[in-house]
């Protein structure tokens, strides 16, 4: 794990956290904490304030953990995604899952919590190239979405709309609709596979990070706003939370985008 100061770009810390490829991470808005997963089949809790000191280790999951998801109604809520086909919901309070969800067939590398307050939907996107829609309430799945080609690779929920986007190694983008459960629109920018998506909500933006680049676009126009090309598998974008700033991550290299 290397920690930089985005202002600079000067690294102020690399340590040892897993022992096999880390898939993700989650920085919690308010406490001083982050969150990783890895191939090592482990999710870890680091207090960012005592030095990225090792806090808790959540384990599982019997394969991957590919992605995690933070709730923005619940701060104490998160879920993870793997390989293993399941879906956990944990707290930062303790070391055992709430609740696991279970119906997709093979397994789950995206994920993503609605922000919309009359909503308690996380979605889910598989290797069985659907797409479920879950009330983490009740554990049931309410809607499954299909229509990508190819295996489900990113999700993002619009931060003020009821608008759920799909990125897939189908390298389309879908927008689906989470009031009527239909798909609203399809998008194929030519970057091959969309491996995540994040947005701004001030801006009404949407980036998405791509094999062959990262674009951002704004909801309702036919044309990026930014394109950058050549970056090498780009797995993880981040915004600030506050500030109007685009990270990505990928095998290589940090990168402040905007």
């Amino acid at each position: 794990m290397r920690v930089f100061n985005y202002n600079t770009m000067e690294k102020v810390k690399e340590f040892e956290a897993h022992s096999d490829f880390i898939r993700a991470l989650a920085v919690h808005p308010k406490d001083p904490y982050l969150l990783t997963c890895s191939d090592d089949g482990s999710i870890i809790l680091f207090d960012i304030d005592k030095g990225f000191s090792q806090v808790r280790v959540y384990e599982e999951h019997k394969n991957f953990v590919m992605r995690l998801a933070l709730n923005p109604k619940d701060l104490n809520m998160f879920a993870s995604a793997s390989m293993d086909s399941k879906i956990k919901i944990w707290s930062f309070t303790g070391s055992n899952s709430h609740l696991t969800l279970e119906g997709h067939t093979k397994g789950v590398s995206a994920l993503a919590f609605c922000p919309l307050n009359d909503k308690p939907y996380l979605a889910s996107g598989s290797d069985d190239k659907l797409i479920k829609i879950w009330d983490y309430t009740n554990k049931h799945c309410i809607f499954t979405f299909d229509g990508h080609e190819e295996n489900i690779s990113a999700l993002c929920f619009h931060p003020e709309l009821p608008i759920l986007i799909s990125g897939a190694e189908d390298s389309t983008c879908k927008f689906w609709n989470v009031n009527t459960f239909r798909l609203e629109d399809s998008r194929l920018f030519g970057y091959e596979t969309i491996w995540d998506i994040c947005s701004q909500s001030t801006q009404n933006m949407i980036a998405f990070g791509c094999e062959e680049g990262t674009m951002v676009v704004r909801m309702g126009s036919d044309q990026p706003l930014a394109a950058f090309r050549y970056f090498y598998f780009n797995f993880n974008l981040v915004t600030h939370p506050r500030k109007l700033k685009l990270f990505m991550l990928n095998k290589m290299t940090f990168t402040l985008l905007i």
